[in-house]
């Protein structure tokens, strides 16, 4: 019972987070929000963080739980629709024949963004309390589209660290957790670490956005002036590298559970208000805060907007359609 509250927790802080930062995906601003600024009328957004978590959930009840990134792949390339980015570059390099982790690595500029860290709860969720499991299978997955770049050490990060979380109840020690499994030397370590430096030495939690920021930035959406905010111009910030997104947005992750001091408002909202990939860090923050407390711990009134359905993500022409 309490494995599955966890289990439940998990998924409805994904689906909560992720509907919140939607609206303010990749604008590199300070946000002013708490709760949803959209009219959602009982339904979340739909959300590819939670599609191909549910496309590797098929996966392990057809194929069982032997999965290596092959078998994942065969799925990837059936059934995974986005073609942007790191998904669609994969996609090509799995057609041509490159095995993994090449697929994931060859001439791919976003093998070190987001979308592999964004997916890592399916494997904490079936690895409970076991992150060196967690992490191999979260390693098996991040390599298929990020092959030897920082995207995959986040989403192993991510999934240790969300393992332990069934039976560690101590962010500190889950982050030491999550640190372990990925490289000292990696962006993802740096932004980590920066973080949580600031947190004990008692900065606020815009001043950790701006250490983040200043040091582990990459682009804010190809760097269009109208996805950065004024502040952040001035600051030099409009300039990033192309595709280096996953060590800022595992820094800001860090920064809103560290900063969310264990509410849940707190936690997902700091995520959000400290921009960049908003709806990716504060579902993270949401699925951790869940699997810690389970979804007992979640106020309703974050729930009754949205229900307990997830809704599926399609390409926007077909959602015109």
């Amino acid at each position: 019972d309490e494995y599955r509250k966890k289990v439940l927790g998990c998924w409805m802080g994904k689906n909560i987070g992720g509907t919140l930062g939607a609206p303010m995906e990749w604008h590199r601003q300070v946000n002013k929000v708490s709760f949803y600024t959209q009219e959602l009328k009982g339904d979340p957004l739909p959300n590819d963080d939670l599609d191909i978590q549910l496309l590797w959930l098929v996966a392990l009840e057809e194929r069982g739980v032997s999965l290596n990134a092959q078998t994942l792949a065969d799925y990837w390339c059936l059934y995974v629709t986005p073609h942007w980015a790191e998904y669609g570059t994969a996609k090509i390099n799995m057609r041509t024949g490159l095995m993994q982790p090449l697929c994931g690595t060859m001439r791919n500029d976003y093998k070190d963004s987001c979308g592999a860290f964004i997916r890592s709860e399916i494997w904490a969720c079936i690895a409970p309390g076991c992150p060196p499991i967690a992490a191999r299978y979260a390693y098996e997955d991040a390599i298929l589209d990020h092959g030897n770049g920082e995207g995959t050490y986040g989403e192993v990060f991510c999934a240790a660290l969300e393992s332990a979380a069934f039976v560690v109840d101590d962010i500190h020690k889950l982050i030491d957790i999550g640190l372990s499994y990925i490289p000292e030397n990696c962006g993802v370590t740096g932004a980590v670490r920066c973080a949580v430096k600031c947190h004990q030495t008692g900065k606020t939690w815009l001043e950790a956005r701006e250490a983040v920021l200043k040091d582990f930035r990459g682009s804010a959406a190809f760097n269009s002036p109208r996805m950065i905010s004024e502040e952040d111009r001035k600051k030099g910030y409009d300039k990033g590298k192309l595709g280096w997104d996953a060590p800022s947005n595992i820094g800001l992750l860090v920064v809103g559970l560290l900063y969310g001091e264990g509410d849940f408002d707190k936690s997902i909202c700091t995520a959000v208000n400290c921009g960049e990939d908003t709806d990716c860090t504060a579902a993270n923050v949401g699925s951790i805060f869940g699997i810690m407390r389970g979804i007992d711990a979640i106020p309703e009134k974050w729930i009754k907007p949205i229900g307990r359905r997830i809704k599926r993500f399609a390409s926007p022409r077909r959602r015109h359609r």
